[in-house]
């Protein structure tokens, strides 16, 4: 009996290459069974991505009306809007933001803070009426996924495994190369909004305490001027790198896309179209360059016997070796001097 017998064959087919890019999403924290669909009352209603940087994040609508506090949501929602409007206007907190901390007060752009007792009469009222806060945008109510793409097409990754998402039709197999994957894990952007609307009340009451700042003398000009022609004229150091990646993430302006749901009938459409080869009878047979010898011998170590082996050589000698001449009356002396030993 076959220990290992074959359950089923399937003919593999490559599909040729889009000009549109696949990414997999990845959910590490998201059971298999549950995943983000309409189905499950999780249908991702906004997508954005930095396409530059790399940074992907995803919006998932939260049902208010079942496990939500409702307090929370309008005080988290209260703290991204005024993230919005004094600091961060894409409401993006972390890397995919360049780690940025508050901008300075600008009297144009910068409106009234509410103070601690303003907000909690406010917060108080908005709950009594919490579906017109809620229709007018004032509760925060959606998840935030988001992670950074991983590229497999990048020269660093020359020779490392492909990776390919599949698609079965019958006995067939249509296999896709993807162009990267995001591990998309929850984001906490309203609890880095609130952090940053307590920091930003305090150095406001701090600031108006100690008054307008005095005016930059030119000797301090003349001095940044020459720390940055100094920084301009070595090689920069891995902090300073790091910083002109999170500063180029920063100043990316995000793309917003179009998320379509898996179950959507467009969906659908676009898988068996962009996925899957519609006239396999047309389609040219791959052929392989190598034996199974070669194939065995390429992905581990030569075997004995195999016609590609690759043998040892024998060292070479060393020509023109110089000879010693021992005379019979050394070779006496030296044996003699052995035995007397």
């Amino acid at each position: 009996m076959d220990e290992d017998p074959v359950i089923a064959e399937y003919d593999v087919y490559l599909t040729p290459a889009l000009q549109e890019q696949i990414l997999l999403l990845q959910y590490p924290n998201r059971p298999r069974n549950r995943p983000y669909n309409s189905q499950y009352g999780a249908t991702p209603h906004d997508m954005r991505i930095k396409p530059k940087s790399g940074f992907v994040e995803v919006d998932v609508k939260l049902n208010s009306n079942h496990n939500f506090n409702k307090y929370m949501g309008l005080k988290w929602g209260d703290a991204s809007n005024a993230s919005k409007q004094l600091h961060n206007a894409s409401g993006t907190f972390g890397p995919a933001a360049g780690l940025s901390g508050a901008k300075p007060r600008n009297a144009r752009r910068d409106g009234p803070l509410k103070d601690t007792a303003q907000r909690d009469v406010d917060l108080e009222n908005d709950l009594q009426s919490f579906r017109e806060a809620e229709q007018e945008h004032r509760v925060h109510a959606a998840q935030t996924l988001g992670g950074q793409i991983i590229r497999h097409d990048d020269e660093l990754d020359a020779g490392k495994p492909h990776y390919f998402v599949g698609a079965f039709q019958g006995d067939q197999l249509h296999l896709t190369k993807i162009d990267g994957t995001v591990q998309m894990r929850p984001n906490f952007h309203h609890l880095d909004a609130e952090e940053e609307r307590a920091r930003i009340s305090a150095s406001r009451a701090q600031a108006d305490a100690a008054g307008p700042k005095p005016a930059q003398t030119p000797q301090s000009v003349l001095r940044q001027l020459k720390e940055q022609k100094e920084q301009a004229n070595r090689e920069p150091t891995l902090e300073e790198k790091l910083k002109a990646i999170l500063t180029a993430a920063e100043a990316e302006k995000w793309i917003r896309m179009e998320y379509i749901d898996d179950e959507d009938p467009q969906a659908y459409e676009e898988f068996n179209e962009k996925l899957k080869i519609g006239d396999v009878e047309k389609v040219p047979h791959l052929k392989s360059q190598m034996d199974n010898d070669a194939f065995l011998d390429a992905i581990s170590l030569p075997r004995d016997g195999s016609p590609t082996r690759r043998r040892k050589r024998a060292p070479r000698r060393k020509q023109n070796q110089e000879q010693i001449d021992i005379s019979d009356d050394d070779a006496d002396d030296e044996m003699a001097g052995v035995q007397a030993g």
